[in-house]
């Protein structure tokens, strides 16, 4: 017997215990605020991806212009110390050019006189560049050194003429006296300068560890603050989504646990807050149709106990009908009531040899035996899903295409037959060696419009089929000798060709039936 399994009751199946919804107490205001505002949950969503992204750009743009500004100090570091390394080079031109031309009035070799004006010209693109790479307060400083570099260079001059007309003595006098004592000149200058230059360079290297300490404190604090603001932001925006997916799922559980007064409130005023609504209205749902689902519950149980029951009576129906027309009958279907007419294809299989063997055999074994030879028939009629309309002695009777429509209802009943007659033969001869009888078949096939269908008295109804083609298959199975299978020219014209060899068995006068029947007898299957 069947039961109708119901939903637990709430008193059966208690909800599980509140799980919370988790959200950190400091920014539960954030996230009830984000949650409050009524707007698209993607909207919420890009707007708050946009934050976090203008955070990350503003931090980059912060580290790029920490980086420039370190890199400013550098270069400046890097001017300072070429400033320095050109004064240097200039005190080692004014130092050179001293002492090629003590050589040059030593030695009188012009070579001396070459590598003084390569030190003089070095020493003023030396002036030049410095200029360039110094602040502007040093200009007079510049100013200085190319004056007095002017009149060093006319005291060399003097000194070159002086020597050119062989007065080495008297060249010799104006370089002590004039050209080296300006060559002090342009030292002490250089020497103020260079002090200056290293004074600079201390000065600016003392501000360049201050900056960059305060630069990078900037940078972490700053780095600190976006990235905090940043995992907020994120967590903020995420346990908008997060409550609320736990809110409805703990309701999804106490409804599968039968409790259908759950409900719950979300401050979403997005998608989620629609969600919760809906999942609400199914709960008060549920509760309502829980409620008349126990009204009707013990009705629908006795319900369900009297159609099994009427199954199950149903059911034995398949032991005395074919399952075409037991299906029919429990389906409802297959125009089963009142007869109509309809192409079928009728089959007569006529037995011979029981009469004999009742002779030779007890009314149980006879009886057996005939049951064990109808049950091996009646296989072969449902395996070719053929109407098994009765038994009429020792002939059986079969029809197709109806209460199931079948297009290839003649192929089906001549398939039927000829695996029938070797069952037939099978039989006989096991039948043979045990009573030494012998069963033989003959079988008529013939197809056409019959009248199908339920007929009787209201009291008695039988579903069969009447009309000249039954009349037609009886007389050819009466017809046909042992083990032939005798068909009509319609049902011979519906097979298809090659499924079967056939030969033409003439015209016959059949008793009962008014004009010469055109027919073929199966010669190989």
């Amino acid at each position: 017997m069947s039961t109708v399994q119901t939903p637990p009751r709430p008193d059966r199946a208690p909800p599980p215990p509140p799980k919370g919804d988790g959200v950190p107490t400091l920014l539960r205001p954030f996230v009830d605020f984000v949650a409050g505002i009524q707007a698209r949950l993607e909207t919420k969503l890009l707007v708050g991806f946009l934050a976090i992204s203008v955070l990350m750009l503003t931090l980059a743009v912060v580290s790029f212009l920490v980086v420039q500004r370190m890199d400013d100090r550098v270069n400046q570091l890097t001017d300072l110390e070429d400033q320095g390394a050109n004064a240097q080079a200039m005190l080692y031109s004014i130092t050179s050019q001293s002492h090629f031309r003590t050589m040059a009035l030593l030695t009188g070799e012009p070579v001396w006189l070459d590598k003084i004006a390569t030190a003089k010209a070095d020493f003023t693109e030396l002036i030049a560049e410095t200029r360039q790479l110094a602040d502007a307060e040093f200009d007079p400083v510049f100013d200085e050194l190319s004056a007095i570099d002017a009149r060093y260079a006319e005291a060399g001059i003097r000194v070159d003429d002086l020597q050119s007309e062989g007065d080495v003595d008297g060249a010799l006098a104006v370089h002590v006296q004039s050209e080296h004592e300006i060559s002090h000149e342009l030292e002490d200058v250089l020497n103020e300068f260079t002090r200056d230059t290293d004074l600079q360079i201390a000065n600016s290297v003392d501000a360049f560890s201050g900056v960059r300490r305060f630069l990078m404190v900037a940078l972490g604090a700053f780095s600190a603050v976006s990235l905090a603001g940043a995992l907020a932001l994120g967590a903020i925006i995420s346990w908008t989504v997060i409550r609320p997916v736990r809110e409805i799922d703990q309701a999804l559980d106490t409804l599968a646990a039968g409790d259908f007064t759950t409900r719950i409130e979300v401050p979403n005023r997005d998608e989620f807050g629609k969600l919760s609504e809906n999942v609400n209205r199914a709960s008060i749902q549920l509760e309502t149709l829980y409620a008349r689902l126990e009204s009707v519950n013990e009705d629908l149980q006795n319900q369900v106990d009297e159609q099994v029951s009427l199954l199950e009576h149903t059911l034995q129906l398949r032991r005395y009908l074919s399952p075409q027309i037991a299906d029919s009958i429990i389906a409802g279907t297959g125009g089963l009531g009142e007869a109509r007419r309809a192409e079928l294809s009728v089959v007569f299989i006529d037995i011979r040899g029981f009469t004999a063997l009742s002779e030779d055999l007890e009314p149980e074994e006879m009886t057996t035996t005939l049951n064990q030879f109808l049950t091996a028939m009646t296989e072969i009629v449902f395996d070719h899903e053929g109407t098994l309309d009765k038994y009429v002695g020792d002939a059986i009777m079969v029809f197709f295409n109806d209460p199931v429509p079948q297009e290839d209802h003649a192929e089906r009943a001549v398939s039927m037959a000829l695996e029938m007659q070797r069952g037939v033969a099978d039989l006989s001869a096991q039948l043979g060696r045990a009573a030494m009888a012998q069963i033989t078949a003959g079988v008529g096939i013939s197809t056409g419009y019959v009248t199908v269908g339920s007929i009787g008295s209201p009291n008695r109804m039988d579903y069969t089929v009447i009309g000249n083609h039954v009349n037609l298959a009886s007389r050819l199975a009466d017809d046909a000798a042992p083990g032939e299978i005798l068909i009509t020219q319609r049902t011979h014209a519906l097979l298809p060709q090659g499924m079967v060899q056939v030969e033409h068995a003439g015209e016959r006068d059949l008793k009962g039936v008014h004009r010469p029947i055109q027919l073929y007898r199966i010669v190989q299957g």
